[in-house]
């Protein structure tokens, strides 16, 4: 397995081809600015690389048009993809997971849940508080019951134990 040794002032940025809309939404998952369009033309995809990001893809004749910023991943199920991915580039180094909305890649941000009552299961407004919304889709999220699942996806997706993800 190819290992990129680039060093990152931040973390890396991805843009992965119209084939990888899982691994896109398990990047995003894992805090990772992950671009995806399910229309993106390849000429794009290279365009967005020549600005320093990462392109994923499945398809060999992409990489061989520019091999120093595109990674060909095996045609295989999403999370392998990933966790090649993350042994490729050390993510677990860069990963903030829940940070990023899952469906357009924007930063989440706090938000005081009485903004937003009518948008919260009222059972989930009466018990939790905790919630982010995405700035450009609206929507809402918080760690409800099925977090426990999704931080045992990201240490799979990640290769680590739990105590490296809390460290």
């Amino acid at each position: 397995m190819k290992r990129f040794c680039i060093r990152w002032d931040s973390s890396p940025r991805f843009v992965c081809d119209v084939h990888l809309a899982k691994v896109a939404k398990y990047l995003r998952l894992l805090g990772f600015d992950t671009l995806y369009r399910n229309d993106i033309t390849d000429n794009e995809l290279f365009g967005m690389c020549r600005f320093g990001r990462i392109g994923i893809t499945c398809d060999r004749r992409l990489q061989e048009r520019l091999p120093e910023s595109i990674v060909v991943l095996p045609c295989e199920e999403a999370p392998k993809q990933v966790r090649r991915l993350s042994a490729m580039f050390d993510l677990a180094r860069y990963a903030h997971p829940f940070s990023r909305s899952l469906c357009c890649n924007r930063t989440m941000q706090p938000c005081d849940k009485r903004e937003f009552f009518s948008k919260i299961p009222k059972e989930t407004y009466r018990w939790r508080n905790g919630f982010w919304i995405c700035p450009k889709c609206k929507k809402i999220y918080w760690q409800g019951t099925h977090a426990g699942r999704m931080r045992q996806k990201i240490i799979d997706l990640l290769g680590v134990s739990e105590k490296v993800l809390k460290a």
